[in-house]
């Protein structure tokens, strides 16, 4: 916690939101840190309290990933993700599994970057991975993000390990074959950037539409929207679900942050950074969030909406700040600082969910 927090917490908090998730009649999910994770809500009772209050739904940040689940070519390990699972249920949340496949160098098993094999083998062995974990989690879980991040930004697919072994068909066959073992949760295909890079929104919508012709039972889209604070707009934001809404998918919010720096704009590439949340920035950040969940809330209908999650409790949690930003300076993309207070970050979402006005 920093003096900044104290003040924009004493100057522009406004009235605490009582129970963020009974504003919506869709899930408000929030990932979370496991075990020895950094963060982890098991070693914190006053982070425990802010998701058992205000969050419906539960996404592990790693631990259900495919490196932890399966390790070795005959062995899994499903101990900590029903332990996950045992916390969400005990407290009266749905989970949202992610993933079932991930290209990530640190995330794809050992034994899956040195097997050897021709196409149908590959298949055959992400068939096995998929329905074992799949069929573990039957009607456990509420939804699954099957296949993860597997577009380029630009367009086209992912040259990862798996497409160059299967070509595009691993990511239809994943959908089909966590079906075959699931019937009821939702199958979503997830990834980021897809509500803002055009190329990339137009290879998804190609893989959409050859998903329905082959009669791919594909539920949605996850949106993961790793977006800033003024960039994409909300109007491209709105006209990217409604590619989803127009194909009679679902639309799922799976990652939401929205960090005060953008690493990616002019300024800061400049070394012109934020390095205090002033009270007019948390303000701009609460209103911000306020257009990106209301922009759901008026574009998706109700029936083809399958939540919203954002990435991570505090602050100082978040990926953005141990990864993409290297500790180099504070950040503040969440809702809660990092003591566990209500930002306004959270009452904008509180408004874009009821669909108040965004001030």
């Amino acid at each position: 916690m920093t003096g900044a927090d104290s003040g924009w917490s004493e100057k522009t908090s406004g009235a605490d939101v009582s129970k963020l998730s009974k504003l919506a009649k869709f899930p408000v999910g929030v990932s979370l840190a496991y075990g020895n994770e950094a963060f982890s809500y098991t070693n914190s009772p006053a982070q425990q309290a802010v998701i058992k209050t205000h969050f419906s739904q539960l996404t592990a940040g790693n631990i259900m990933k495919m490196s932890y689940l399966h390790p070795a070519p005959d062995t899994y390990n499903f101990t900590q993700a029903d332990d996950f699972l045992k916390f969400a249920r005990d407290n009266g949340k749905t989970l949202h599994a992610h993933t079932l496949i991930w290209h990530s160098d640190y995330q794809v098993p050992a034994f899956m970057k040195n097997y050897q094999g021709d196409k149908a083998a590959w298949l055959a062995i992400l068939k096995t991975h998929v329905q074992t974990i799949a069929t573990h989690f039957s009607g456990k879980v509420a939804s699954l993000d099957v296949v993860n991040e597997a577009i380029n930004d630009g367009g086209g697919y992912r040259n990862s390990l798996f497409y160059q072994k299967t070509g595009a068909d691993y990511i239809e066959q994943a959908v089909i074959n966590a079906r075959a073992v699931d019937q009821k949760a939702d199958l979503y295909y997830n990834d980021y950037n897809i509500e803002a890079d055009a190329a990339k929104l137009r290879t998804l919508t190609g893989m959409l539409d050859g998903f329905k012709a082959r009669s791919v039972p594909v539920t949605g889209v996850g949106f993961q929207m790793h977006i800033y604070m003024d960039y994409p707009s909300v109007s491209t934001i709105s006209a990217a679900f409604k590619q989803a809404v127009e194909r009679k998918l679902k639309v799922k919010i799976t990652e939401l942050d929205i960090p005060v720096n953008n690493p990616f704009s002019p300024p800061y590439q400049a070394g012109d950074i934020q390095r205090e949340l002033t009270p007019a920035l948390a303000l701009a950040q609460k209103k911000r969030y306020c257009e990106v969940v209301k922009a759901y809330r008026d574009t998706v209908p109700a029936n083809l909406r399958g939540g919203v999650t954002v990435w991570g409790v505090s602050d100082p949690s978040s990926w953005l700040i141990s990864d993409l930003f290297k500790n180099a300076h504070a950040d503040w993309p969440l809702l809660f600082d990092g003591a566990y207070r209500q930002k306004p970050a959270l009452r904008g979402v509180a408004d874009g969910l009821s669909g108040k006005p965004c001030i």
